[in-house]
């Protein structure tokens, strides 16, 4: 089930909007829950409290209380993957949207055929999230773990200790930190340490020796590594 927030100022136009996408989503055989909100501060407060993972945000550019460019910023802080859809009757931020990695963007009035393309797009990201995961052997069961509820791995002598982004609930398997480092379905992590791999979708800050992460975690950034993180940072960054 899709999880989608409307933030729009402007009744008339979040109202329109709510019955488009319900329509939408009707006619694909979708199931969602949609939350719309009048200003931004109440988005980000439910985003903050993280009561509700968004899936999909249309959000409003220009409103009172607060720029929709402005508030994406304060939303990535929280949620790298969530899909933000921008709301507009203006192209005039489409360049800045590539700094929030913007799914899209509708001009008002929404059309309904623009409004198709651009959920299309969001579902099939979302889609191919879901998909990565990691098999392990687990207590004698094997399990598939998505690799976007991993908050990082950490070696621990012939070990490794799977730390959950929700929970932090600790899955300790018999392996080497190199054979993760090698798979291709953790694209998103990055070896800060030569006992760390962090995933990207998850730091909150990036130091000159660390990196901090949502959930306050501080991981260490080894001499030795301090180049190429840099560079997967970046690459990451500039690819998300």
């Amino acid at each position: 089930m899709l999880i989608i927030a409307i933030c729009d100022d402007n009744a008339a136009d979040r109202i329109k909007l709510y019955e488009a996408i319900e329509n939408y989503l009707c006619q694909q055989g979708v199931n969602a829950n949609i939350f719309a909100y009048d200003n931004p501060y109440k988005l980000n407060s439910v985003i903050e409290s993280k009561t509700i993972c968004f899936d999909i945000i249309f959000l409003d550019i220009i409103m009172d209380d607060m720029n929709g460019m402005t508030c994406a910023r304060i939303i990535r802080k929280q949620d790298k993957l969530v899909n933000v859809i921008f709301l507009t009757s203006s192209t005039d931020y489409v360049y800045e949207g590539y700094e929030v990695n913007a799914t899209g963007y509708l001009v008002k009035p929404i059309q309904i055929d623009q409004l198709g393309k651009v959920m299309e797009r969001a579902i099939a990201q979302i889609e191919n999230v879901d998909k990565a995961s990691i098999c392990i052997t687990y207590r004698g069961v094997t399990k598939k773990i998505p690799t976007r509820d991993i908050l990082y791995l950490e070696s621990e002598n012939n070990r490794v200790n799977i730390v959950l982004a929700k929970t932090a609930e600790k899955i300790t398997v018999y392996a080497k930190l190199d054979e993760f480092e090698q798979t291709q379905q953790l694209n998103t992590f990055i070896r800060s340490h030569k006992s760390y791999l962090v995933n990207f979708l998850y730091i909150e800050k990036y130091e000159n020796d660390k990196f901090v992460l949502t959930a306050g975690t501080a991981i260490p950034i080894s001499r030795t590594n301090k180049d190429k993180v840099r560079e997967s940072f970046y690459t990451l960054l500039n690819s998300q």
